[in-house]
């Protein structure tokens, strides 16, 4: 069984802006919260170089990282394996990210500059017309505007935490964005209040219920099936 479909390869123009090993960490990691690749796998370092054109030492530096992660596991003169996460895995991450981010919507709902809340709303009113946009695009945009309000080591923490979660989300998250509308709009309107706490607590909930539909979302790809992981090319015609 070939492991070519597991590592698709990624065309420059598309490639993130950063240098390789940054690369390399975000492909692995969006391969593994989209499900692609599953728990117990083992990273075929080969592969990743294939697809990205890179050499070993930026996908070594990557694997260290992902494993400071928490989404690898790496083992010594066996390499590195996919961590066995679970759902309650999945939501504390996204909880975690929830605590942080609510703290930026309380100061921003206290100290927002009045051009910063206008273009908010613009932002919300693409999302909510919906026709032709790019739901992850505004999505980050949203989210940024908000998070420059906060200090500088939250948003350091943020910006941590937020490399997390897979970039491509709203592409795999069947119907998020309709429920995501309303969780933006209960975010907003807090912030238009300047009701700090109201604010902090709608962002918090929407972080939970992000992390719940990325749960359905990854069980709905059979991201813990029991399934055995595609062969390597070592291991082909092997008795």
């Amino acid at each position: 069984m070939s492991d070519a479909g597991s590592y698709p390869s990624v065309a420059a123009i598309a490639r993130r802006r950063g240098g390789l090993a940054e690369e390399v960490v975000g492909y692995v990691r969006d391969l593994i919260l989209t499900g692609t690749l599953k728990p117990g796998w083992k990273i075929d370092q080969d592969a990743i170089g294939r697809a990205l054109g890179v050499s070993r030492s930026p996908i070594r530096e990557a694997l260290v990282v992902l494993g400071q992660e928490g989404l690898l596991e790496v083992t010594p003169r066996r390499g590195a394996f996919v961590a066995r996460l679970t759902p309650e895995d999945i939501v504390d991450h996204y909880e975690l990210v929830g605590l942080v981010s609510g703290r930026a919507a309380a100061i921003a709902a206290d100290t927002l500059k009045d051009e910063d809340r206008d273009e908010l709303e613009t932002i919300h009113a693409r999302f909510v017309a919906g026709t032709g946009v790019d739901y992850s695009a505004l999505n980050n945009a949203f989210h940024r505007i908000i998070n420059t309000s906060a200090p500088r080591r939250t948003r350091w923490l943020l910006g941590h935490l937020g490399r997390s979660v897979p970039a491509n989300y709203y592409e795999f998250a069947n119907g998020w964005d309709a429920r995501a509308v309303q969780h933006h709009e209960d975010i907003l309107d807090a912030i238009l209040q300047r009701d700090a706490e109201r604010a902090r607590r709608a962002m918090e909930d929407h972080l939970h219920e992000s992390g719940l539909a990325a749960v359905d979302a990854l069980r709905t790809q059979g991201f813990w099936d029991e399934t055995s992981p595609p062969a390597s090319p070592n291991e082909k015609g092997r008795s």
